[in-house]
């Protein structure tokens, strides 16, 4: 019977330690989307400004051309 009981407790403590576990590891993936998502932003406004200066260079050399 002290078996079973011992064996019965050591299964909640596994599981209690193991749901801390993937509560740390989601807090982590989190984080990590978190600070991809930052990146892309920051990636689709250079973007943009990169297309908006090509543009401006475009319209100044056909200026040029034209002269």
């Amino acid at each position: 019977m002290k078996k079973i009981s011992t064996l019965c407790m050591l299964v909640l403590l596994l599981g209690t330690t193991s749901c801390r576990d993937s509560k740390k590891d989601q807090e982590q993936i989190d984080k990590a989307v978190e600070q991809i998502e930052s990146v892309e932003k920051e990636v689709d406004e250079t973007v943009e400004e990169v297309e908006q200066k090509s543009e401006e260079v475009e319209d100044v050399l056909k200026e040029l051309d034209s002269i």
